[in-house]
């Protein structure tokens, strides 16, 4: 896990809106990962090569959510281990019980802190993303910002908005909007979470996004 200071101060916004599932399953069933790289110019041409085939689940049937989701990097089912993510300010990561009862580990946020993700492929496809959340300290939630390489987002990341839980127990944030573009092919991003209020601490897990699969 790298927890150096490694991503410019957030600044500025990018409009963009999701556009078509034109591709439609043939697209949703293709998602994949690749490994954080360097950021690069906005005028470069993004390297998709190595995005490849996700493995798809259906994490949130008790919450009636029946959408397939993918699961992050740097996580797995009920645990987040942080690898290839970028914590600062206090970010860290820290053991708990989570909703199920289990014991394991999850990524804290408090005031004044913040965590980028790991590079990932997704396409207009990918409209969404969903974790498990709960306030341990105040409500003001947690910020969401996109970067995607070839913008100006990638060093300016855009606001979507935020996710926060219900006082302090675990519970499943509403959908996050990753608004990607409305071209079609893979379009790699990052995101950043940035909690806010001057005293709060926010602790999440379970980082889903959704290949949307229309037929």
């Amino acid at each position: 896990m790298d927890t150096t200071e490694g991503d410019q101060e957030m600044k500025g916004l990018f409009s963009s809106r999701p556009g078509l599932f034109g591709l439609g399953c043939l697209l949703a069933a293709m998602m994949g990962c690749v490994a954080a790289s360097p950021a690069l110019a906005a005028s470069t041409v993004p390297d998709t090569s190595g995005c490849h085939n996700p493995d798809l689940s259906q994490p949130f049937l008790p919450f009636g959510d029946r959408n397939d989701y993918t699961l992050m990097p740097g996580e797995s089912v009920d645990s987040f281990d942080g690898n290839g993510w970028t914590l600062s300010g206090g970010a860290s990561l820290k053991t708990t019980t989570l909703a199920d009862g289990k014991t394991a580990q999850i990524l804290d946020l408090p005031s004044g802190s913040r965590a980028v993700s790991p590079t990932i492929c997704v396409s207009n496809d990918y409209p969404t993303a969903r974790t498990e959340v709960r306030n341990v300290v105040g409500a003001e939630g947690v910020q969401f910002y996109v970067s995607y390489d070839g913008t100006n987002t990638w060093t300016s990341p855009k606001n979507t908005g935020q996710f926060h839980g219900h006082n302090t127990s675990w519970s499943l944030s509403d959908p996050i909007n990753l608004q990607p573009s409305g071209s079609s092919g893979w379009q790699l991003v990052k995101f950043t979470f940035v909690p806010g209020g001057k005293a709060s601490d926010f602790q999440l897990y379970d980082f889903y996004v959704d290949p949307r699969c229309r037929g």
